[in-house]
C-alpha cells in the first residue's frame, strides 16, 4: 500500500520522526476520534497511553495514521495495523478474540512485547516485505483458541502483512485476518480417515493397531480412545479391550473383559450404541483422564459401533473436540469414522476367514496343485481360476455369492461376462486382454447384474474390486488367469446415498400426497352417497307428511325420517373425524398449504354459522353473532386468508360448543371477531390459557397481496358444562379430552382441538380457552391476514324486472362420475329436481357425449378415471 511522492513528505516514517505537519501553530486541536463509534472497543483505544511507545497522543497523530487508524476500525474483517518503528499494535473489535491471550493489553503494545515466541519470524517477514515492496500472506498451521460467547473455540485463520508508505522505508503494517476453521478441520479429519483406509496389512491385530496409531495423530479431535473387540462365534456376548489413548493405568473405565449384559466401566453405554451411535455427555467416570491434543476433557463423548451388515466387531469410543461446538460437522465425523472403522475390520476379518478357509483346504486336502497354491496364496475373498480360453476351472463358494450365479452357470468359456453389466463390459474385456498379454496384475471395479440391497432398502447394482493376475510357467507364458473378488456395493452405496437423499425426499413426499388424496377421495365417495341417500329419505317423508296415508304407514315413514336423521348425524359425525385424520396426515407430512383468497369477515363467519342452522334450530340452541367495533375503527372490509382452514377451526370450535350446550338450561352460543394491529392477545380475557405453539407463517408471496398486515380474532363462547383446570391443560394434545367421561358422553376423536391448534399457528397465530366448570366455556383464536388493497368484483344475483315471470325449463345435465352408488344417487336427485340427466363413467365418455349433444350444465369428479376433470 504505497503513496504518491507528495503524500510522503507528510508522513512520519519507521523512525517516528515526521515530515511535517498539518497543524499551524496555535490552532485549535480536533478531536478526530470523535467520530468513531462509541463502543467499549473504540473507548479501550481511547484510553490507551500511546505516548509510551513513540506515536505520541492521539491529537498529535498526523493525517495518514488517523486514516489508517479509522480504516482499521471500519473494516469489518479482523483487522490490526502495526505502526512505527517498533510496530505498535492499533487493532479492530473483531481481531480481539484472535489474540485471546493479550486483549486488551496488546492495544498500544509492541509485537515484540506482546508476542515474542513469535516476533523474531514475523520481523523476518517484515524485513523481507520492506525489501521487496510487496506484502506477506501469512497461513497458521496452528489452531488459536478463540473466546466466543463466553466459550473457548478452536479456530484457523490466514491473513495478509501489507507495508504501508514507501516500500523502503514503510510507515507501519495493515495485518488482515480471516477465518478459514471449517476447511481446515475437514482438511484435518479426511487425512485422518484417509490414513485409516490405508491399512498396511490384513489381519486383525495389526489393523486393530493401526486404528488406535492413525487415532493418536489427530489428538485434537480425538483426545480419547477405547478400542473394544467383541468374541465369541455363536454369542456376541464378550467384550475384550483392545487398546485405548488417554487412559491411565488403573483408571476405573480399564475394563479388560466384561459380559456385554455387565454394568462395569462403559459396557451399559455400548450396549445402547448396538444400532448406531450414540452420544453421552461427560460425567464423573471421565476424572482423571489423561486427555489428549489440548489436554482439556470431552464434553460428548461418542460411542460408534463397529459393524457390517448384521454382525458387530467391536465398539469405538472417542473424545470428541472438546473446543468446537457439538453439532452436525461432529456428528458426521463420528459417523464417518464409525464408518470407516467398520470397512477396514469388515475387510480384515473377512480375509482372516478366507485366509483360515484357504488353510483348512490345505490341511484337509493337502492340495499338492501349484496353480491351486498360487491361487489361494493371493486369495482376497473371493477366488477364481480360469483358464487362457475363458472356461472357469476352478472358484469358491465366495466368489459365486458375489458373482450372483451358480457354478453350473458357468460351465461356457467366458461364461463369467455375464454376470456383469452390458456397459462395464468393454472394461471387462479390456482387463482380460491385459493380463492375457502378461501384465502383472490388474486391479479395476466393476458392476454387476446382482443387486445389493441398502441399509436403507433400496436395490442397486452390487459392485466388486476385482484383483486379477496371470499364473505363468517356469518359461514365463501365461498358462491361466486368478482372480480375487472383493464386495464393495456398500461403499459405493454410500458415496452416493447422500446425492440420492434429496431427490428420494422430494419423490416420497409427492407420492404421500397422492396417496392422501386417493384415500381421502375414496372414503369421502361412500359417506357422500350415504348421506345423499338419508338426505332424500327425509325430503321424501317430509314430501308426503301432509299425505292423506294410513295411519300405520305415516308412522313408519315418521320413524324412517328419524332414522335416515340419525344416518345424517352418524355420517357427518364420521365425516368430520375423517376430515381431522386426513389433516393431521397432511400436518405430519408437512403437505397441508394455506391459499389466501380475498375474504370479507363478516360473511366468513355468517356462512360457518349458516352450515349449523339446521342443528342449532333443531336443538333449540340460541346462536348470536356480535362484530367488535374495531372491525369499523380499523375499517376491515376485505382481507386476504385461507377461508377453508378458518372454517376448519369454527366447524370444530362449533361443533364442541353445540355438544357441550345441549344439556345446559338456557342453551346458547355467543360469536365475536373483532382485529387488531398488535398484540392480538390483548383483545382475550386476561384469564385465558394459551395453546403451546410457534406461529409461523410467510406472507410474503404475490397472493397474498401487499396490503397491511393485521390480526383478525374470534370467540366462540358457549353456556355448557365447562371444564376444570385438569381438563383445559390437556385438551390441545392430540387424541386428548378434558376427561374420560367426556369422550363416554359426548364422543369424538380428540383431534379437534388439536389440528385447531396447528391451524392457527400455520396462520400465524394462537388458540387459548378460559372454562368456569358448570358456567360454560371460551375459545378464542386469532390468525394474521393482509388487507386488500385492490377492489375486486363481487358477483350479485341479477334483479328479475317487476311483474316479470321466472321461465322454468328442464336443464340437460351431463353428470360425470366413476363411481356406480353415486352415479345412481346423484342422477334420482337430480330427475326429481326437473333435470334430464345423461350418465358418463369416465373421462372419454365425457368427451364423447358432448361431441354429440349441447348440455346447459356439466357436473364431474375433479379425479374421475381415464382422465382428470383438469385435462377437460
Amino acid at each position: 500500500m504505497h503513496l504518491s511522492a507528495q503524500q510522503q513528505t507528510s508522513l512520519p516514517l519507521m523512525d517516528g520522526k515526521p515530515r511535517g505537519s498539518s497543524e499551524a501553530p496555535g490552532a485549535a486541536r480536533y478531536d478526530w476520534t470523535q467520530n468513531l463509534a462509541d463502543t467499549d472497543h473504540i473507548r479501550l483505544f481511547r484510553e490507551t497511553d500511546w505516548t509510551r511507545n513513540g506515536l505520541g497522543s492521539l491529537q498529535d497523530w498526523d493525517s495518514t495514521l488517523q486514516l489508517f487508524a479509522n480504516f482499521v476500525f471500519a473494516d469489518s474483517r479482523p483487522a490490526c495495523l502495526w505502526w512505527g518503528p517498533e510496530y505498535v499494535a492499533i487493532y479492530n473489535d473483531a481481531f480481539a478474540p484472535m489474540c485471546h491471550g493479550v486483549h486488551p493489553t496488546l492495544m498500544g503494545s509492541t509485537y515484540a512485547e506482546s508476542f515474542p515466541e513469535i516476533w523474531p519470524q514475523i520481523r523476518a517477514m517484515c524485513q523481507e516485505s520492506i525489501k521487496t515492496g510487496v506484502g506477506q500472506n501469512v497461513t497458521s498451521d496452528a489452531p488459536l483458541l478463540v473466546e466466543r460467547n463466553g466459550w473457548k473455540e478452536e479456530a484457523f485463520f490466514s491473513g495478509s502483512f501489507v507495508p504501508i508508505g514507501p516500500h523502503d522505508r514503510p510507515l507501519g503494517f495493515y495485518n488482515s485476518a480471516f477465518e478459514v476453521t471449517e476447511q481446515k478441520l475437514a482438511d484435518r479429519r479426511t487425512s485422518m480417515l484417509n490414513k485409516l483406509a490405508a491399512v498396511p496389512s490384513q489381519n486383525v491385530d495389526a489393523v486393530t493397531d493401526h486404528v488406535l496409531a492413525t487415532l493418536t495423530t489427530n489428538s485434537y479431535d480425538v483426545p480419547l480412545a477405547m478400542l473394544y473387540q467383541v468374541r465369541g462365534d455363536t454369542e456376541l456376548t464378550t467384550l475384550e479391550l483392545q487398546g485405548h489413548i488417554g487412559l491411565p493405568e488403573g483408571h476405573q473405565l480399564l475394563v479388560k473383559v466384561a459380559e456385554l449384559s455387565s454394568s462395569k466401566g462403559l459396557v451399559p453405554d455400548l450396549r445402547r450404541a448396538r444400532c448406531g451411535p450414540c452420544f453421552i455427555n461427560f460425567d464423573e467416570r471421565f476424572r482423571s483422564v489423561s486427555w489428549q491434543g489440548w489436554g482439556a476433557p470431552s464434553e460428548k463423548i461418542a460411542i460408534l459401533p463397529i459393524t457390517s451388515l448384521d454382525r458387530t466387531f467391536g465398539y469405538l469410543v472417542i473424545g470428541l473436540n472438546p473446543f468446537r461446538p457439538f453439532g452436525d460437522a461432529c456428528r458426521q465425523f463420528a459417523t464417518d469414522l464409525s464408518h470407516m472403522v467398520s470397512t477396514i475390520f469388515s475387510a480384515a476379518v473377512n480375509f482372516e476367514l478366507a485366509e483360515s478357509r484357504r488353510k483348512q483346504l490345505e490341511s484337509d486336502l493337502a492340495f499338492s496343485n501349484l496353480q491351486l497354491r498360487h491361487l489361494v496364496n493371493h486369495a482376497s475373498v473371493g477366488m477364481c481360476h480360469v483358464s487362457n480360453e475363458g472356461q472357469m476351472l476352478w472358484a469358491n463358494e465366495h466368489y459365486f455369492q458375489l458373482a450372483g450365479r451358480s457354478a453350473d452357470e458357468h460351465l461356457a468359456n467366458y461364461s463369467f461376462y455375464d454376470v456383469y453389466l452390458e456397459e462395464d463390459l468393454p472394461q471387462v474385456e479390456g482387463l482380460w486382454n491385459n493380463l492375457i498379454s502378461g501384465m502383472e496384475h490388474v486391479n479395476a471395479e466393476f458392476r454387476l447384474k446382482r443387486t445389493y440391497t441398502a441399509p436403507t432398502g433400496e436395490e442397486m447394482p452390487a459392485s466388486i474390486q476385482v484383483l486379477g493376475f496371470p499364473y505363468c510357467d517356469s518359461n514365463g507364458r501365461v498358462r491361466s488367469i486368478m482372480a480375487c473378488t472383493t464386495d464393495i456395493s456398500r461403499l459405493k452405496w454410500a458415496e452416493k446415498f447422500h446425492a440420492r437423499s434429496a431427490m428420494e425426499a422430494r419423490e416420497g413426499k409427492k407420492q404421500l400426497e397422492a396417496f392422501v388424496d386417493f384415500v381421502s377421495h375414496e372414503m369421502r365417495n361412500p359417506l357422500g352417497a350415504i348421506m345423499h341417500c338419508a338426505d332424500a329419505i327425509v325430503a321424501m317423508t317430509e314430501k308426503h307428511s301432509s299425505a292423506r296415508i294410513a295411519a300405520e304407514c305415516s308412522a313408519t315413514l315418521a320413524d324412517n325420517k328419524e332414522k335416515a336423521k340419525i344416518i345424517l348425524q352418524c355420517a357427518t359425525h364420521q365425516r368430520r373425524i375423517l376430515d381431522d385424520v386426513l389433516t393431521l396426515s397432511k400436518l405430519n407430512s408437512t403437505l397441508l398449504s394455506i391459499t389466501p383468497a380475498p375474504v370479507a369477515p363478516s360473511s366468513l363467519v355468517s356462512s360457518v354459522v349458516g352450515m349449523f342452522e339446521a342443528e342449532l334450530g333443531s336443538n333449540s340452541i340460541r346462536c348470536k353473532v356480535d362484530a367488535d367495533p374495531s372491525m369499523s375503527d380499523l375499517s376491515v372490509t376485505q382481507v386476504s386468508l385461507d377461508p377453508s382452514r378458518v372454517t376448519q377451526i369454527f366447524i370444530n370450535l362449533l361443533t364442541n360448543a353445540i355438544k357441550f350446550v345441549k344439556g345446559s338450561n338456557d342453551p346458547s352460543i355467543t360469536i365475536k371477531y373483532g382485529a387488531s394491529l398488535s398484540s392480538p392477545r390483548s383483545y382475550f380475557p386476561d384469564n385465558m390459557t394459551w395453546a403451546d405453539s410457534k406461529p409461523s407463517i410467510d406472507m410474503n408471496g404475490p397472493e397474498w397481496g401487499t396490503g397491511e398486515q393485521i390480526f383478525l380474532n374470534f370467540t366462540v363462547q358457549d353456556t355448557g358444562i365447562g371444564m376444570d383446570s385438569g381438563g383445559i391443560a390437556k385438551i390441545f394434545q392430540r387424541f386428548s379430552q378434558a376427561n374420560i367421561k367426556t369422550h363416554v358422553t359426548y364422543g369424538g376423536s380428540g383431534l379437534g382441538l388439536f389440528i385447531s391448534k396447528e391451524l392457527a399457528e400455520k396462520q400465524g397465530g394462537e388458540i387459548g380457552v378460559f372454562s368456569v366448570p358448570g358456567l360454560g366455556t371460551t375459545f378464542g383464536f386469532y390468525i394474521k391476514v393482509r388487507r386488500r388493497t385492490t377492489e375486486h368484483v363481487i358477483l350479485t344475483k341479477p334483479s328479475i324486472e317487476q311483474g316479470s315471470k321466472p321461465t322454468t325449463q328442464r336443464l340437460n345435465v351431463l353428470l360425470v362420475e366413476d363411481n356406480i352408488i353415486n352415479q345412481q344417487v346423484l342422477s334420482k336427485q337430480l330427475r326429481q329436481a326437473g333435470c334430464v340427466v345423461e350418465v358418463a363413467n369416465h373421462g372419454l365418455e365425457a368427451l364423447q357425449s358432448l361431441d354429440e349433444k349441447t348440455f346447459d350444465a356439466v357436473l364431474m369428479d375433479s379425479e374421475v378415471s381415464t382422465m382428470l376433470a383438469s385435462s377437460f
